[in-house]
């Protein structure tokens, strides 16, 4: 599955939130936010799809947290 860079802006709150699950579930936070915007867009439409995913475990970055 071919994915395309964005950026989005979130609050300290829901950065923190991202965070722990990141940790609990050992996902990339990314993952975490493309399964939840599969089940918005799915939410009112039957026909909607997301594409699978490939099992995913986080890696490390050079960016400072």
């Amino acid at each position: 599955m071919r994915k395309e860079r964005t950026n989005i802006y979130i609050t300290e709150r829901q950065k923190k939130q991202l965070e722990k699950r990141s940790e609990e579930e050992d996902l990339p936070m990314a993952e975490i936010i493309r399964r939840a915007l599969d089940t918005y867009l799915a939410w009112d439409d039957p026909a909607y799809q997301p594409t699978p995913s490939m099992p995913q475990t986080r890696k490390s970055h050079s960016s400072p947290g």
